[in-house]
């Protein structure tokens, strides 16, 4: 059964800017260790950083479709199984996802010039 779906889009040119002003302050508060690792090992990282921020937002969405306070975001990491995105839960956001009986958690990533996008399908 679904019980969440979410999807949202971020302006790569937007990320672009937040991380040459505010740097490590931002990053190391919203992705963690192995997604910074993996976004600046890569050509174009803002453009990285833009879509995992776009999944994060889109699990958030998925999993309180009314919307909630005080997400650590660094909470939910996007990573890499068999060369696919993968959502890892720790804190409290995966607490919560243990209430709801999460059995998957699917997310597509995409990215196209300024824009990254993501798409999140909770089933329980």
């Amino acid at each position: 059964m679904i019980l969440g779906i979410g999807v949202d889009i971020v302006d790569v040119r937007r990320i672009e800017r937040i991380v040459v002003r505010w740097q490590d302050r931002f990053l190391r508060r919203i992705f963690t260790d192995n997604e910074i690792r993996y976004c600046n090992n890569k050509k174009n990282p803002a453009q990285r950083f833009a879509t995992r921020f776009a999944a994060k937002e889109a699990f958030i969405k998925a999993l309180f479709p009314k919307g909630v306070e005080r997400i650590d975001y660094s909470e939910i990491e996007v990573g890499e199984k068999d060369r696919r995105p993968v959502i890892n839960l720790s804190g409290k956001v995966k607490e919560e996802a243990a209430k709801m009986a999460i059995k998957n958690i699917h997310v597509m990533l995409s990215h196209d010039g300024n824009y990254g996008i993501a798409n999140v399908i909770i089933e329980g």
